[in-house]
């Protein structure tokens, strides 16, 4: 079973080796540091601690890494669809049960379209988990993958990291 500790090995060995040279991170057995905690979050607060990096952005990068590492080991996960927008509006994708495979021991996160424009989309996140910094990195790791231009701007709902509205919108080129 996947769960949401391999995406994160995969984001300790890949892109963070820029950080290497900061804090001798080789000396962090990324098996022993996942070992240590149970929890993403709690791995990535301690590595932005000792990188010396926001918090914040580290766990973007984690939403982005997360992103890859689904498509990537997903059989053809993307294949029918074109663009972010489509990605996100239709929340029985076989993206969406993914995600849900990797939160096994906790309820996935739920994503409700509150307004859909065809440049413009303001998307509800709410989760059992504080991961509205990775899902805003999963969300730029979308429209990267799709090559789209899209400004995204994350509210957090009362200040809570699992409850956040994301607005969405496509520049036009």
């Amino acid at each position: 079973m996947v769960t949401m500790m391999q995406p994160l090995a995969s984001m300790l060995n890949q892109s963070l080796r820029q950080y290497r040279g900061q804090v001798n991170i080789l000396e962090w057995d990324a098996q022993q540091l996942m070992g240590h905690y149970t929890d993403p979050i709690q791995v990535l607060d301690e590595l932005a601690h000792h990188l010396k990096l926001d918090s914040c952005t580290l766990q973007r990068l984690f939403g982005k890494s997360l992103f890859y590492f689904i498509v990537e080991n997903g059989d053809r996960l993307l294949d029918s669809v074109h663009s972010s927008f489509e990605l996100f509006r239709h929340p029985g994708t076989v993206l969406h049960l993914e995600i849900a495979e990797l939160y096994h021991d906790h309820t996935p996160p739920r994503f409700t379209i509150l307004q859909w424009q065809p440049n413009k989309m303001i998307l509800e996140y709410q989760s059992s988990l504080p991961f509205a910094h990775v899902c805003h990195g999963f969300l730029t790791a979308s429209s990267e993958y799709f090559a789209e231009s899209i400004v995204i701007h994350q509210q957090l709902i009362n200040g809570a990291l699992n409850h956040a509205h994301f607005t969405l919108t496509k520049i036009k080129e």
